[in-house]
């Protein structure tokens, strides 16, 4: 568990630098996988989590989220045809 630990720290500390240079490119998916990085050596420091644990957690909570809103845009988006046609 302690080398989860430092290895979450280590990882923040490269997704930070990875930010930091970042800046400086305008590449947006570099930037977002760096902020990914973050997140899992967060999760590592944390929670001790193994890297593999870290992703799996993220990528749940990133397809729950995206299930929620496809959802929500198509709820929307039939009630908009709904006043369309008059219903």
């Amino acid at each position: 568990m302690r080398d989860n630990i430092a290895e979450g720290r280590w990882k923040r500390m490269r997704g930070s630098a990875k930010e930091q240079r970042g800046n400086f490119t305008v590449n947006t998916l570099d930037r977002t996988e760096d902020k990914l990085e973050e997140l899992a050596g967060v999760l590592q420091e944390k929670y001790g989590y193994t890297r593999e644990k870290a992703d799996k957690k993220i990528e749940r909570r990133l397809r729950n989220y995206d299930q929620k809103h496809i959802a929500s845009a198509l709820r929307a988006r039939r009630m908009d045809k709904r006043q369309s046609i008059g219903w």
